[in-house]
């Protein structure tokens, strides 16, 4: 079966490597380029692809109008869109006779569009995990081939659950290959009653408000740390990057409360009031200067994080 990959990212990377040493037949690879502020995996994809010599195109080459020529130049018999982010139109997406498929970061129909990971631990979700589906016109919205799931503990941050993701990402596609080789996957139609979107995020959206609650907060730091943008704060103007936080043991009443207020620091962490609760700061980064240890940063009591 003659294999067309659209690839992007680490998944991309992850996904082309284990293709190649499942010996799977890819007939042409079409790679990213990323921007230039970006992780750079269109060189790790190239050079992957240069050394096993399989046809490689890029998208400063190949651009969305020219997606269904290409496709027609190389005849496969399926495509996979891994990572990607432009649009493939469905010129181009129906012309592999056993379809064009995705992988999708969620337990699709939820969590249909932008980020759906970060978003799965911004909202304190329990569980997540990955779709193989078919493309159609609306956005993830086509059949499913299989799911795999994982759970997102307490602890998890966005760092460790992208870990187990990209796994899936390897073991979905590599558990389906026969399926779809054999035209028996056609898969089954979404719940259009239990879809749910999300949006695109950029990185003003990691500001963190301390009118939420403590847990929502400590989502939204454990949801955006590396290998993304981080949430953020600042004080007396200056930004502070929060890439790691942690709960206290016992949640301590405060009657007289100022979100964004400093209490103090306990144990090496820096204590923050919020709307409900309070927060624990363990690993900051001040504007143009190294991360460290919040425990390292001079803050007083007076001090008040917007």
């Amino acid at each position: 079966m003659k294999i067309f990959l659209f690839l992007a990212s680490r998944r991309g990377y992850a996904v082309l490597k284990k293709l190649i040493a499942a010996n799977a037949q890819i007939a042409g690879v079409l790679c990213l380029i990323e921007d230039p502020h970006e992780p750079q995996y269109h060189l790790k994809i190239s050079a992957l692809a240069q050394e096993h010599a399989i046809p490689l195109f890029n998208s400063a080459a190949v651009k969305p109008s020219g997606y269904a020529d290409l496709i027609a130049q190389i005849k496969p018999d399926i495509a996979f869109a891994i990572g990607w982010r432009y649009l493939i139109n469905k010129a181009a997406y129906s012309i592999p006779a056993k379809g064009t498929l995705i992988i999708h970061d969620a337990l699709l129909p939820k969590y249909r569009g932008f980020a759906p990971m970060n978003w799965a631990i911004i909202n304190g979700e329990k569980e997540t995990g990955v779709t193989l589906f078919h493309i159609a016109d609306g956005v993830d919205s086509g059949p499913i081939i299989d799911q795999l799931s994982t759970p997102i503990h307490i602890e998890d941050t966005a760092q460790t659950v992208d870990e187990r993701i990209i796994q899936l990402y390897e073991e979905i596609i590599i558990k389906n290959l026969p399926v779809l080789q054999s035209g028996t996957g056609e898969g089954v139609p979404q719940d259009e009653t239990q879809a749910s979107y999300t949006c695109k995020r950029t990185p003003r959206d990691g500001a963190i408000n301390w009118q939420n609650t403590a847990m929502q907060i400590y989502n939204l730091v454990r949801g955006l740390t590396h290998p993304f943008p981080g949430a953020h704060t600042f004080l007396n103007g200056k930004k502070i990057l929060v890439w790691q936080a942690q709960l206290p043991t016992r949640q301590e009443h405060y009657v007289g409360n100022i979100p964004g207020r400093i209490i103090g620091k306990r144990e090496g962490m820096i204590e923050v009031l919020t709307g409900a609760g309070v927060l624990c700061l363990k690993r900051l980064q001040l504007e143009g200067e190294e991360e460290k240890d919040a425990a390292e940063i001079a803050v007083s009591v007076k001090d008040t994080l917007e």
